[in-house]
This record gives C-alpha cells, sequence and structure tokens, in this order.
C-alpha cells in the first residue's frame, strides 16, 4: 500500500511538473512586458492609466516599438511622460482596434480603412503577407493574448487632425506653394478643395501633394512678388500646382515606382524609390529630381510628401 501512495505521489508531481512548463495564457499587458523593444510603449501606457485596460479589453494593439517612438521625435520614455496623460491616452488609442484583428482576417490589398479608437480613419494595407498601417509596417504580427492580438509595427501613427487646406494655411514653410495656389484657383476651379481651411476635415475624396517648400519656390523665381504679378498668369500657376498633386492617397510604403500620374492624368512625374530615400522628377527637368525631405505628413484627406525642388511639367 505505502508503494502505491508512493508511486501515486510522484506520478501527481510528474503532472504538475508538466502543467507548470506548459505556456500560460497571457494578457497584452503581459505580452508587452515581453518585448525589449517596447519600453517606451510600455511607459506611455502607464503614464496614461491604460494598464487594467490591456489586461482584460478585447482589443488589436499596433505596438510602436523605441525605435518607432524616437523617429517620431520621442528620444525615451521620459519625453512621452512628459506629456499631458490625456494627450498620451490619444496618441495610444490611435494605435487600437477595439476588436480582435488578426490578420487572417486583414482584407488583402492597400489603404483599407479601419476605425480606430482614437475615432480617427487610418489605412490598413496587407500585401503579400506584409501588413502596414497607415506608414509603419509591422515588424511582427498575431502576438495572440487572451484578450485580443499585437502586431509590432516600427513606427508611430500620428492623429490626423486636420485637412489638406488646413496643414497648407497653417504651415509657414508651405505658404508660397498656398499662394500659387490661391491664384491658379482663378484658371482652374477644382483647385479650390485645397484652399478649403474651414475645419471640416473632409476624409474623401483623397490626395497626395509633393510640396515644395518656401526655399525650393524661390530658387525656381517663384517669389510671392512675382507670383502675385502679371508677368504670371493664374493659368500657369494652375499648371504648375496641379502638377504637385496625386488623385489618390500615398503613404510611403505603397507609392508605387516608376511614372506616376498627376492630377492631370496625361502628366506624370517619375517615382524613384531606394534606402536612401525617394526622389521625384518632373518632366521639364529630367536631369534634376526633387528629394523628399519629410515623408507620409498626414491629412485627413490625405498626404503630404515635402520636397526641395519645384517639379517643371
Amino acid at each position: 500500500m505505502k508503494k502505491f501512495i508512493g508511486c501515486f505521489f510522484l506520478i501527481a508531481l510528474a503532472f504538475m511538473g508538466c502543467r507548470q512548463d506548459e505556456p500560460q495564457p497571457k494578457s497584452i499587458s503581459d505580452i508587452l512586458l515581453g518585448e525589449n523593444n517596447l519600453t517606451i510603449l510600455r511607459a506611455a501606457i502607464t503614464h496614461a492609466g491604460l494598464q487594467d485596460a490591456f489586461k482584460t479589453s478585447t482589443v488589436t494593439l499596433f505596438a510602436p516599438t523605441d525605435e518607432g517612438f524616437k523617429a517620431a521625435g520621442y528620444a525615451d520614455a521620459s519625453a512621452i511622460t512628459a506629456l499631458p496623460p490625456e494627450q498620451v491616452r490619444a496618441l495610444i488609442t490611435n494605435h487600437v482596434i477595439t476588436s480582435n484583428y488578426p490578420s487572417s482576417v486583414m482584407k488583402l490589398g492597400a489603404l483599407n480603412p479601419v476605425s480606430m479608437l482614437s475615432r480617427a480613419r487610418l489605412y490598413l494595407s496587407f500585401i503579400d503577407g506584409i501588413a502596414y498601417l497607415n506608414q509603419a509596417r509591422a515588424n511582427k504580427l498575431d502576438l495572440a493574448a487572451t484578450n485580443g492580438v499585437v502586431h509590432v509595427i516600427n513606427g508611430v501613427v500620428p492623429i490626423p487632425l486636420h485637412s489638406l487646406g488646413q496643414l497648407l494655411k497653417t504651415t509657414p514653410e508651405f505658404s508660397l506653394f498656398r499662394a500659387a495656389l490661391m491664384k491658379a484657383v482663378g484658371s482652374d476651379a477644382r483647385l479650390k478643395v485645397f484652399t478649403d481651411s474651414t475645419g471640416a476635415n473632409p476624409l474623401d475624396p483623397s490626395y497626395t501633394i509633393f510640396l515644395p517648400t518656401n526655399s525650393a519656390m524661390e530658387a525656381a523665381g517663384l517669389t510671392l512678388a512675382r507670383i502675385n504679378s502679371s508677368a504670371v498668369s493664374s493659368a500657369s500657376l494652375a499648371n504648375l500646382v496641379s502638377y504637385h498633386i496625386v488623385l489618390s492617397r500615398f503613404f510611403s510604403p505603397n507609392l508605387p515606382s516608376g511614372n506616376l500620374p498627376m492630377f492631370d492624368a496625361s502628366f506624370t512625374t517619375f517615382v524613384a524609390k531606394s534606402s536612401t530615400g525617394i526622389k521625384i522628377t518632373g518632366r521639364g527637368a529630367p536631369a534634376t529630381p526633387a528629394n523628399v525631405t519629410k515623408a507620409d505628413v498626414t491629412a485627413t484627406n490625405g498626404v503630404i510628401y515635402v520636397i526641395d525642388r519645384v517639379l517643371s511639367p
């Protein structure tokens, strides 16, 4: 009898040991703790008071890496915790879908609209097994949790707060392009949509603008005095301005290389993408492409690429 009890006890211990070795269910909070490159995100979640939400609420979290936060201007966790908690909460909720959204249910193709917890509309692309949220690429997909799933992404996705028209009006570095635009409307009423700065924040239709800085405009001889002078017609400015606008929304991962039809489809630019950046070449100056100095400036109704040279049609 003693031998029987002893054997039973050893078997029980062995069984318990096996159970302890088995992976234990993890919440999204547990998964974040297990990823070494999500320290800034964890600090942001704590600062925003969202720890408990990621333990129990069923959500999908697109989790920016530390490198992604740094690229967005947040040098470390202290840069995030220095912000008001409500601002950090808004930023985090812009990376959350309020349902379980693994890659198996993602629609194939580019720019499928998704509604985030922040109430913003972002765009999810799933191409060749790679997922993108706006411009941010997923490095890891489908870290399954008891209350949802985590997709690790390489960038922070900003909340689009302003229309293209508002960004043009409120950004001093774009003032000369906007001056040309305002005069160009006199010859092409279709361009009026880009002068709207009323705060209506339209979502559709959407556009991409290759936007020269004031320095680029001046280098092309387009000073404010010349733009407003009779020497430059509204028709010529309409031709120039429209040559910087694409009739679709393109984030950098899905910006096509090669010939790209512009506002008037008969006019094309040439897009060259490489590991060192993006160059845009106009037909009128094929030897002098413009460099993209800042990509993926996000508006409610489109995307801006800041360029260092005016494109010549």
